[in-house]
């Protein structure tokens, strides 16, 4: 319950920012929520480890990674449903066409992501054995964020320089999920280096990221 509360309310509040940025609502908003909302809870999933590590504060929070999980492989599912079938402009495969990198590289991430959801029920997880089952999901978890962030960045990064040229509106929502993106990337990387100089790198990458974000708005 918990999970699915976290994930209906980030679809909601991504949804909305989406349709005062954008001036519109309806289906083709709600895609762009659902893929952004699939960004930010698979970020959420890989930062749960971490921050439960470094910081006894979010302890409680690991419980509910594994759901959160099974639940960012629905967003991720419908986004891809809704942008091939009823947002599809040129048929199914006509993004794929239009935009292969950006496409193939989103396609990616959700296989990995239907994988990762069929290995998640708890006879294939015995069958596997606990180090092997741990091993795909840490890996697995990891390439669809980055195959995602991927698709993302390639798709929208284009008009991100007209917007930072005047700053008139919202920032778009593909600038706020980089932010976060880069802000779980560099938490994830810091763990090599040690527990105290990860702490370290965590509290000034959230104070950065923080602030950029603050900066994007103002």
């Amino acid at each position: 319950m918990v999970a699915a509360a976290v994930t209906v309310v980030t679809v909601w509040l991504v949804y909305r920012y989406a349709a005062v940025r954008y001036g519109v609502e309806g289906l083709s908003t709600l895609n762009k929520s659902l893929a952004t909302s699939t960004l930010f809870l698979l970020g959420i999933v890989l930062l749960l480890g971490p921050l439960s590590r470094l910081f006894t504060l979010f302890d409680h929070a690991l419980k509910y990674r594994k759901e959160l999980g099974v639940l960012t492989f629905f967003t991720g599912a419908a986004h891809v449903y809704l942008s091939m079938f009823p947002l599809a402009r040129r048929g199914p495969l006509g993004f794929y066409a239009a935009q292969p990198l950006s496409a193939y590289a989103g396609l990616t991430g959700f296989v990995i992501m239907v994988i990762l959801f069929l290995l998640s029920n708890a006879t294939i997880e015995r069958a596997l054995g606990p180090k092997l089952w741990w091993k795909l999901q840490y890996w697995g978890a990891r390439l669809a964020f980055i195959a995602v962030a991927f698709h993302m960045i390639v798709l929208k990064y284009t008009g991100w320089g007209a917007w930072f040229a005047d700053k008139s509106s919202l920032p778009p929502l593909a600038i706020l999920a980089t932010v976060f993106a880069a802000f779980v990337l560099v938490v994830r990387l810091s763990e090599l280096f040690g527990p105290r100089a990860a702490r370290i790198v965590t509290q000034l990458s959230f104070l950065a990221a923080t602030g950029f974000t603050a900066w994007l708005f103002i």
